[in-house]
């Protein structure tokens, strides 16, 4: 069973999606961090970056945005009167305070503002409008030629002369009037974005993507899920509108207004599943756990057989605990939301057969994830890279923060790191003939450890200076914080 099961207050919209019973996709959208991807703004070239075929892009954001020439390609042919397939480099394209307009491809991370493009798209339910584009492109996942080439007719016969469309997976088994529907209301979208273009100011919006319940509507909400959950009313109507508008009216018949008093992420124990999902570690079934690390360069996952001792040999063990964690790898990738580099360590295995069966286990679930991946190869260290698509912010952005203390590293200054930041600071302090006595108040954790093993040095070389010394205990003072008290 599949279910959908959205939640909404004043300031957030939260939905989840439920395979049996399994939290298996998580979204949310926030009003202090509302998703940009998608979005088209007019924006200002700020730099041109010849060696790195690119251009910085002021679109209003705090970091200027980043635009390379192969994203730029359409945009010039037919707005810059370029030629088609030109090859020119960025800087005959592109100068400093030229106009452009650009859509979100990917979210700003760390230090990197915004990737944008000029290969527009703006999605449907069914269909996905390339006004720079003319040709038709269909989903993979629709395999059968015969619907293949039944869906490619009907576009082609309803589709304005000089834009292109993708055909979403969704599209399978539709009638001809779902999609004559669709393509006027994109095409007419897209005469708005272009017609505001013509008097936005730098870093105007143009065009904003749907909202997180009409986004679930259109890419996730079909005749594969079994109930549609919301405990707002106003959202349940909003359902409805949608549904009569672009889908099928018997998936009415799936939507559900939630009137319980306990929470409804309560009810469907979808909470609890969300803390687990932010903890480093996964427990599986087996026993074994995954390490689950992001660096900025890529994603890391560890195998550990942990308490599964298995039950006849060592090979068999690992084979198991490998396998299962096949199974939970991809889950765990849709649901915080993880992309680009992603390396598993599994457990070495002996058996080439045995590794083949991991990758078939592997490829199999990661053909349920909505977002494009790819398994480069199983390297010969039992390392297995692979990729997957960026979109949006990570999972972790909205319920995690850097730690005060260590920055996001993980790691705290130790004790004696600290003491010896103190002792260079009275060093710099007792040649001052001015001062006599020098107090230094230290919190808990510092106190026990100057009194049993510096007290005694410092004393000792404030003494060639004349000096007194105080340590006092002070237990307002974080960890890592010290005062120094001077009296002349």
């Amino acid at each position: 069973m599949k279910q959908i099961i959205i939640t909404s207050t004043e300031y957030e919209i939260k939905a989840a999606l439920l395979e049996d019973g399994v939290l298996t996709e998580f979204f949310i959208e926030r009003d202090d961090k509302k998703r940009i991807v998608g979005n088209i703004y007019k924006g200002k070239v700020a730099n041109v970056l010849p060696g790195m075929e690119s251009a910085f892009v002021d679109i209003g954001l705090k970091k200027n945005s980043f635009l390379y020439v192969k994203d730029l390609r359409e945009f010039e042919e037919k707005y810059l009167d370029g030629i088609e397939h030109s090859k020119k480099p960025i800087e005959e394209i592109l100068n400093v305070n030229d106009n452009v307009i650009v859509q979100i491809l990917k979210e700003p991370t760390g230090t990197k503002g915004a990737r944008v493009t000029t290969h527009y798209t703006i999605p449907g339910k069914y269909l996905v409008l390339m006004p720079n584009n003319d040709y038709i492109a269909i989903s993979k996942k629709i395999g059968n030629e015969e619907e293949r080439e039944r869906l490619k007719n009907i576009l082609q016969d309803i589709k304005p002369d000089g834009v292109g469309v993708i055909i979403r997976t969704d599209a399978q088994g539709k009638d001809e009037k779902y999609f004559i529907k669709e393509i006027e209301y994109l095409t007419k979208q897209w005469k708005e974005v272009e017609h505001k273009s013509y008097n936005a100011q730098i870093g105007d919006l143009i065009y904003k993507d749907s909202t997180l319940v009409e986004r679930v509507l259109r890419d996730i909400f079909s005749s594969e899920i079994d109930h549609l959950v919301v405990d707002s009313e106003d959202n349940y109507w909003k359902v409805i509108d949608y549904i009569s508008t672009f889908s099928d009216s018997n998936l009415k018949l799936k939507v559900q207004l939630y009137h319980e008093s306990e929470p409804i992420f309560e009810h469907y124990g979808i909470n609890s599943e969300l803390k687990k999902v932010l903890q480093k570690k996964v427990w599986l079934d087996c026993g074994g756990y995954l390490i689950i690390e992001k660096t900025e360069a890529l994603v890391s996952i560890d195998v550990n057989t942990g308490k599964n001792t298995g039950t006849y040999d060592l090979e068999s063990t690992v084979f198991q605990t490998n396998m299962e964690a096949a199974k939970e790898i991809p889950k765990q990738l849709r649901l915080r939301n993880l992309g680009g580099i992603i390396i598993i360590d599994f457990i070495d295995m002996k058996l080439e057969e045995d590794q083949k069966k991991v990758v078939e286990i592997l490829e199999e679930n990661l053909s349920k994830d909505r977002i494009k991946n790819n398994i480069v190869r199983f390297t010969e260290l039992g390392l297995v890279e692979m990729t997957r698509k960026r979109t949006g912010k990570e999972l972790s952005k909205y319920f995690l923060e850097k730690c005060p203390h260590c920055n996001g590293t993980g790691m705290i200054k130790s004790s004696e790191f600290i003491i010896d930041d103190i002792i260079m600071e009275i060093r710099f302090l007792s040649v001052d003939e001015d001062i006599k006595r020098i107090k230094l108040k230290v919190s808990n954790q510092l106190y026990a450890k100057v009194q049993s093993l510096y007290l005694d040095f410092i004393e000792k070389y404030l003494k060639d200076y004349n000096k007194e010394f105080e340590v006092l205990l002070d237990r307002s003072l974080e960890r890592d914080k010290y005062e120094i008290v001077l009296e002349n």
